[in-house]
């Protein structure tokens, strides 16, 4: 078992990290919810493998759910609305307790559910993806897509507690356990050489390599919340990649893995990037079957000034000083203009 304490200016939690989990879920949710009603959200998919399971283990409370379909379709204002008046009609409460299973897409949902609803709600995280299990399912961002861009809509609220039951992998089919795998590679890159160096060897994905990776995640958060200086960092490869997602349909994490070498190349021509680490992370993308298609990423900077890091017509773009350390690098609109789209 690993456990990491989310320390912030008004609020902490904690992250479980275990093999079997889901099978000991009161005894963990007891330490920080008195109460007995529990609303759980999942999706279709997970609602198979996992939902029987989790109401046996939570079987000392008084339990309901919504199920909604699988996938970043689901990221819509539409679902966000159905989940509200479903929780609605079941009765719930300011003081109840909400609970995210399933991957990402679940946990970017009841987050923002959470955040506004009776304008606010305690909720729980139960990640069942590598994707949420290592990156998204801590740091409070929540959010759903609209009007062609991703995440435009959302708000910060951090989960109660954090419960990751690695066994959960196991039903992974290979491409979504590979979309967790870019943001795995991102973290090494931005913040954990040794993260980095124990990709290269392929490790079993198992409570180590996820503390390894959270830890990368846990720091930021920490220095910076609500993602105004040093969480930008985490954004490396997403600002391309956001544009490749949505253009192309990748899955999240596939679409950081081209974005960051995006984001190196463009490192590269500024003169900020070794050339080096072009190479370095290419390789590690290739050993877990991620796309490395090369996208021309001066084709891509129109997008970048509707991303929502455009701050007053400035852009915080991330790049590799070297391999387990970043930096921001903000460039006007007017800059980006005159150096790339001339």
């Amino acid at each position: 078992m690993k456990t990491l304490n989310i320390n912030l200016k008004y609020t902490s939690y904690k992250i479980v990290i275990e093999n079997g989990l889901l099978d000991k879920l009161s005894l963990y949710i007891k330490e920080v919810y008195s109460n007995k009603k529990i609303f759980i959200i999942t999706d279709d998919v997970v609602e198979k493998l996992y939902l029987n399971k989790v109401i046996s283990s939570l079987a000392d409370f008084d339990l309901d759910y919504v199920v909604i379909p699988h996938g970043e379709m689901s990221k819509t204002i539409e679902k966000y609305a159905y989940i509200c008046e479903e929780l609605i009609n079941k009765g719930v409460k300011r003081n109840h307790m909400l609970l995210a299973l399933g991957g990402g897409v679940i946990g970017d949902l009841t987050g923002f559910v959470a955040a506004t609803l009776y304008r606010g709600i305690s909720y729980i995280g139960i990640p069942t993806s590598l994707l949420s299990q290592m990156d998204s399912s801590i740091g409070g961002k929540t959010g759903i897509d609209f009007a062609g861009r991703k995440n435009i809509l959302g708000a910060f609220k951090q989960p109660s507690l954090v419960l990751i039951d690695p066994n959960t992998l196991d039903t992974l089919d290979p491409k979504e356990f590979n979309n967790g795998m870019g943001e795995l590679i991102k973290h090494g890159a931005i913040g954990n050489i040794n993260l980095l160096n124990m990709l290269k060897n392929k490790p079993i994905i198992d409570e180590n390599v996820i503390f390894e990776s959270l830890s990368v995640k846990k720091r930021v958060v920490e220095m910076d919340e609500f993602d105004l200086n040093e969480r930008m960092t985490l954004n490396f490869g997403h600002t391309f990649g956001h544009a490749i997602e949505l253009k192309y349909g990748y899955k999240h994490g596939e679409a950081v893995a081209i974005g960051m070498l995006m984001a190196i190349q463009m490192g590269i021509d500024l003169g900020v990037t070794p050339k080096e680490c072009y190479n370095t992370i290419d390789d590690i993308l290739k050993l877990y079957n991620l796309p490395r298609n090369v996208y021309p990423y001066k084709e891509y900077l129109n997008d970048v000034f509707y991303d929502k890091k455009n701050l007053a017509g400035t852009i915080s773009f991330i790049f590799l000083e070297e391999l387990g350390k970043c930096m921001i690098y903000k460039l006007t609109e007017a800059e980006i203009k005159e150096k790339f789209l001339k």
